[in-house]
């Protein structure tokens, strides 16, 4: 079967489910970008080759076989989580970095892993597990509103009036760099349209 590869900045968005499929005829040499429940997902490693991927409106879903691995990131630190450990070898949810990896080298196994993207930050739950802990009355921390984006906080809570044009061009390359994935994303689905004949 025809190797499918998927490089660059190929975006998958707003699909009820996109499958690609056949063992190891998913091969990304490069960064893949998916949007998932509004999410910004970097999927990537250079030994990317996994047997199926679907993607959900709010979650996504892997398969891998022996030899295959691959490795997601969330830019935003939003948090990231999986329906199984089997296989994962990084687990990592802090202030600076959400990610999650499988690798099944030299292991015989087959793993489906569904990952759940949420909009709450790594550093929100590491606060409240903190909080959580410290408490000795017993209350808990309880879970966090979820939070908007910092270009969607930037643009609805922001008093530019008083900003210098030092400030106001650092937002608006902020807001450019949101926007251009978005854009790609929109471009994919066009085309993908165009394609079939439904546009």
């Amino acid at each position: 079967m025809k190797k499918l590869l998927l490089s660059g900045s190929i975006v998958a968005l707003l699909l009820p489910a996109l499958a690609f499929a056949a063992y190891n005829d998913v091969s990304m040499d490069t960064t893949v970008v998916l949007t998932v429940n509004s999410i910004t997902l970097n999927v990537s490693g250079s030994a990317s080759t996994i047997e199926s991927l679907v993607i959900n409106p709010t979650t996504f879903v892997v398969t891998i076989k022996n030899g295959s691995s691959f490795q997601v990131t969330a830019p935003g630190r939003e948090s990231l989580s999986a329906d199984t450990g089997q296989g994962q070898n990084v687990n990592t949810c802090n202030g600076t970095e959400s990610k999650l990896g499988y690798n099944l080298s030299g292991t015989s196994d087959t793993v489906t892993v569904t990952i759940a993207p949420s909009t709450t930050l790594c550093a929100d739950v590491a606060e409240v597990g903190s909080s959580s802990k410290s408490d000795g009355s017993g209350g808990g921390g309880g879970t966090p509103a979820p939070q908007a984006s910092p270009v969607a906080q930037l643009v609805t809570t922001t008093d530019f009036s008083s900003w210098t044009p030092a400030q106001k061009q650092a937002a608006i390359a902020q807001i450019r760099a949101a926007l251009i994935p978005l854009i790609q994303q929109l471009i994919v689905l066009i085309q993908q349209q165009i394609a079939s004949g439904n546009y």
